[in-house]
């Protein structure tokens, strides 16, 4: 998508845009949708500044893991100008690498050192926001950023979720020009933050990584593998693609506690909002090292076709752990 002429452009849309036209049909949904958000946080496209705050960790488990994959990229792009930033699940920047070391010296601080802050309701818009709003891989051409001081580069970030827990817990974000288009960076930085979920994996305790297999192995049992996501798992917070709001992933969440806590076959009908309901059913499992646990697939139905998710959890624990 170019940045500039012609009707659609996102230059021209955003120019409508701010001045409250319509511009659905001209930019795509997600961007449209995050600028609206950005707008209605009463954001300005002018704003130059963000939160900046040194109270993080600068050797959590997320930077451990991500280091060697960091150094990986960062000698992949020698010689470039690709910024390459990791950001926790609050959109906090951690770590920056850069494929030409000089331009850390040459960006303003807000591009070139960690502890600012790319949430949306911050920063509008922008790579790192908007893989955490939407929880996927995103991409950011150009004028498609709310504030104008990022208009002449582009993004590709991705969420970087714990797979035990399947939350989200940072982000991978690749920065460059808009000049520098390259149709392999979405699969590259994809690639990199599984390389840096597998690494965070690994840093679980042994009770946790069999359970996680157990988990899988039920999960295939159950049939379930054709409509997996690679095996990814995704937090119950996250079915909002499958028009859940929140007070029915509150009531899901609250009937899958309940049903954790009590290690035995079950099956019980939830009733949602909008005329749709859940089969909630649950069944123990027990991996060859001992450690228990229980799997719960929820079948959604009404207005929209079936989805099949499943959930894992110690049985004591005070809530429901993933579901993929």
């Amino acid at each position: 998508m170019g940045v500039t002429g012609g009707p659609t452009s996102p230059v021209r849309s955003r120019e409508r845009f701010l001045l409250g036209e319509s511009v659905q049909g001209a930019v795509r949904g997600p961007i449209l949708n995050s600028w609206i958000r950005s707008r209605m946080l009463g954001l300005s496209p002018e704003q130059t500044d963000l939160p900046y705050t040194d109270d993080f960790d600068p050797d959590s488990r997320l930077v451990r893991a991500a280091a060697p994959v960091l150094d990986q990229l960062q000698s992949r792009f020698s010689g470039s100008q690709m910024n390459i930033s990791l950001a926790d699940g609050n959109g906090t920047v951690l770590q920056r690498r850069f494929g030409e070391p000089a331009l850390a010296g040459r960006l303003a601080p807000i591009q070139s050192v960690p502890g600012f802050v790319f949430a949306e309701r911050y920063a509008g818009t922008n790579g790192i926001g908007l893989a955490l709003a939407e929880r996927r891989l995103c991409q950011v051409y150009g004028a498609e950023h709310f504030a104008e001081r990022s208009q002449s580069n582009a993004c590709s970030a991705t969420p970087i979720r714990d797979q035990f827990s399947g939350h989200v817990v940072g982000v991978l974000c690749f920065g460059y020009p808009r000049s520098y288009e390259d149709p392999a960076l979405p699969v590259l930085v994809c690639r990199a933050a599984e390389s840096i979920e597998r690494r965070l994996m690994e840093q679980s305790s042994a009770r946790e990584r069999a359970l996680l297999r157990t988990y899988l192995d039920a999960r295939l049992r159950a049939g379930a593998g054709e409509a997996d996501d690679n095996g990814r798992l995704i937090a119950l917070e996250e079915l909002t693609d499958g028009g859940l709001d929140l007070q029915d992933q509150m009531v899901l969440k609250a009937q899958a506690t309940e049903l954790i806590s009590n290690p035995q076959r079950a099956a019980v009908e939830v009733p949602l909002s909008h005329g749709r309901g859940v089969t909630l059913l649950s069944s123990p499992v027990r991996s060859l090292s001992g450690v228990e646990g229980v799997v719960v697939e929820a079948v959604l139905t009404g207005d929209s076709p079936p989805a099949h998710h499943l959930a894992a959890s110690k049985p004591t624990a005070a809530a429901l752990g993933a579901l993929a």
